[in-house]
């Protein structure tokens, strides 16, 4: 990355920092993906229950080679092979009341709001109440102007590309773009702005200046 590339995505990450404090949130920049997940084992305990959202980004900082059972016995793991939509949905609950859950927006405003689409909402609901702590990890590359291009983005950029690691076959994974569909297979069930961190300082978002997940 060049100098003048770096300097600007420092401008906005600045910003964006001082506006997400001003929210309430506890921000800090982080100059990669090892930093930020440095930042998360300093600031967890190996005690914590841990839950989390299915999340491309905690995947490339590396988050699950190092939050593994093995060295914290209490995470929540639900990608655990086998386990039933049962299973999965009882675990999705348990994390509602982990001491530390982790997910990363799907697009983050200048202006400070961050953008969730998800199929079942449990990720939504986790990092707006019930965890003591959240962590929301946020590449640069999720960084738009205002409230309204990141609902765009979160739902023609982010929702397209989680159907096609998914492979659900649905219209946006042949156009491009969200289309509303009304197919079964569809992963966006349910959208949540997140505006304000209450009570303060219960969510840290960690800035990467680095691309991130979708």
């Amino acid at each position: 990355m060049n100098e003048e590339t770096q300097k600007y995505y420092h401008i906005l990450l600045d910003k964006l920092e001082e506006t997400l404090e001003v929210h309430g949130f506890d921000a800090i920049q982080c100059e990669t993906g090892k930093d930020a997940l440095a930042y998360i084992v300093e600031h967890t305990s190996t005690t914590d229950v841990i839950g989390y959202g299915g999340s491309k980004s905690l995947e490339e900082i590396g988050f699950f080679d190092t939050f593994t059972p093995d060295t914290y016995p209490n995470i929540i793991n639900r990608n655990k092979p086998g386990l039933t939509q049962d299973e999965k949905a009882a675990l999705w609950r348990k994390a509602l009341t982990a001491d530390v859950f982790l997910a990363s927006p799907n697009a983050v405003a200048m202006s400070g709001e961050m953008i969730f689409i998800d199929k079942n909402g449990n990720r939504n609901a986790a990092v707006t109440y019930g965890p003591k702590h959240v962590y929301l990890i946020v590449g640069r590359n999720k960084i738009t102007d205002s409230a309204a291009s990141a609902l765009t983005r979160a739902s023609d950029v982010a929702a397209v590309k989680n159907n096609l690691r998914f492979n659900t076959g649905n219209p946006c994974t042949l156009a491009g773009r969200c289309l509303d569909c009304e197919k079964d297979l569809r992963l966006c069930g349910v959208t949540t702005v997140l505006q304000r961190c209450v009570p303060e300082k219960t969510k840290t978002v960690i800035l990467v200046n680095e691309d991130l997940g979708f």
